[in-house]
């Protein structure tokens, strides 16, 4: 694998993310994963469409860009205060569901009525209950640095999997880049106050973790053995709760 290819993936979302959280903190760190990978794909490839040229040329990879920068966005809006609880939980819903739909819109044409229903429906309630999942997660989760250390591992995974058995080495990288901002986030305990994620960080990570799977299976060749697998790891701390 080229070394230039691999630094244009992550090195802007590395700086994106040491300069935001270093500025703001946590409550900007969805900024920077949302950033990183867009930098990525304009090094990497080129400047993405914007939602209205995508609109009538959908390219999923692209989409999941504009997924990303939406999910940062509510996220930003929730550490605001601007929306919260139910609400909050109810626009993390929809994004997932729309942002899903979107990314998956150019292959709907390749399937019958049906199975369109059935991808995009089962899709969106994937990402969705993601999204809604890592929120869980993150509020029984204990304060500190360690929550996010381990979702940079479940990233991390996420693009290893999606390169190795998806066979997509730009997706892989994207979702790389997502993590590398979360890792950079996490060093910044270096030198600032702690560093903690939010329940609100659970919208955009969930998000990203869930599409980018999803990506794998539908753009890429992940099977869905692998992605089932990959896609619940994160939501086992809620096993002994729903148990108990």
């Amino acid at each position: 694998m080229d070394p230039v290819r691999i630094l244009k993936g992550v090195l802007p979302a590395i700086g994106l993310a040491l300069l935001l959280v270093s500025f703001g903190g946590a409550r900007l760190l969805s900024l920077a994963a949302a950033a990183g990978p867009f930098v990525a794909y304009v090094l990497l490839m080129a400047w993405p469409a914007w939602p209205h040229e995508l609109w009538a040329a959908p390219n999923g990879m692209e989409w999941l860009l504009w997924a990303l920068v939406a999910a940062a966005l509510v996220t930003v809006l929730e550490y605001a205060r601007l929306v919260r609880g139910r609400s909050a939980a109810g626009l993390c819903v929809a994004v997932a569901c729309v942002s899903t739909w979107l990314v998956l819109r150019k292959m709907v044409t390749n399937w019958s009525l049906s199975e369109a229903w059935w991808y995009v429906g089962s899709g969106a309630l994937i990402v969705a209950l993601s999204a809604l999942g890592h929120r869980a997660v993150l509020r029984r989760a204990p304060a500190g640095v360690r929550p996010a250390f381990l979702f940079t591992v479940v990233l991390s995974v996420d693009a290893v999997v999606v390169v190795t058995l998806g066979s997509s080495l730009l997706l892989g990288q994207l979702c790389g880049a997502v993590a590398a901002a979360l890792g950079a986030a996490v060093g910044t305990t270096l030198w600032r106050r702690p560093f903690a994620l939010a329940v609100a960080d659970g919208t955009w990570l969930g998000i990203a973790h869930a599409l980018f799977v999803l990506a794998g299976v539908h753009i890429g060749y992940l099977g869905w053995p692998a992605a089932g697998c990959v896609l619940a790891v994160p939501l086992l701390g809620l096993v002994p709760r729903l148990v108990g």
